[in-house]
């Protein structure tokens, strides 16, 4: 099938959040991300747009999909991406139905982002949670929207396998055990080299500026850091870069 013109003004809507969430869609683009969702059923595909060879090469997997595979040019397909330089297909998907497991945040570790506003970071922490098999990243209201392009393409086919939804970080503890672990990344923490840590817990990264906000800070249980050599001159760390060496060290110690 080949696209109109009401179908490419509906899919450039699809470059501005409102629209995004009005639809209750996003859009996954270039054929390593395009290649994963088509060799599974989790996700629920609007459409898929693509060039005419990367359709012949796909066409086997492609056949399930029917009259949801549209044709387009390497022109439509220019006015269509969010990427300075597209890359074969486009494809829309519906927002997956995801909620907070609570049974999962009872046996291992979660990730939460409390205001996270930069996408790349976001989509970073989603790679990450992925690499050290976390199910799934929680964000708090005022945070990045999930499913932000520049999160998604960042994210590298993460946000296809680990599970995201936003919620209040009060709402989600008022399911758990009043001595459920919730972990701050703080500069004021104890140390990460001889913290106690537990196979299940929280784990909050807060904001690139500001950290953690004062609301989350009053929810923590213990607050760790990730001490600077004295040799070193940076002031922070990037929240990604933060993230992943907790993690690292949740998995070395439980």
């Amino acid at each position: 099938m080949f696209v109109s013109k009401n179908t490419i003004k509906y899919l450039r809507s699809l470059h501005l959040k409102k629209f995004r969430q009005n639809y209750a869609n996003f859009i996954i683009e270039g054929d390593k991300m395009a290649r994963e969702i088509l060799e599974t059923d989790a996700l629920e595909l609007e459409g898929i747009y693509a060039l005419a060879p990367w359709i012949e090469t796909n066409a086997l997997a492609l056949r399930r999909f029917g009259d949801r595979v549209f044709k387009v040019s390497l022109t439509e397909l220019e006015q269509i991406s969010m990427l300075t330089t597209p890359n074969q297909v486009l494809i829309v998907v519906r927002n997956p139905d995801f909620k907070p497991d609570i049974a999962q945040l009872s046996t291992g570790l979660s990730l939460y982002l409390d205001g996270i506003q930069d996408p790349g970071n976001a989509g970073s922490i989603l790679r990450i949670a992925d690499w050290f098999g976390i199910r799934q990243v929680l964000f708090a209201p005022g945070s990045i929207e999930i499913y932000h392009p520049k999160l998604v393409q960042a994210s590298m086919g993460a946000i296809l396998r680990v599970g995201c939804a936003e919620v209040p970080l009060a709402a989600l503890l008022s399911e758990l055990p009043a001595d459920f672990p919730v972990y701050g990344a703080m500069m004021d923490g104890e140390s990460i080299y001889t913290a106690p840590l537990t196979r299940h817990g929280l784990l909050v990264i807060g904001n690139e500026g500001n950290g953690i906000s004062e609301v989350a800070q009053q929810q923590l249980t213990r607050r760790i850091s990730i001490p600077a050599d004295p040799a070193g001159g940076a002031e922070s760390l990037n929240a990604a870069i933060a993230a992943g060496i907790i993690c690292a060290f949740f998995r070395k110690t439980t």
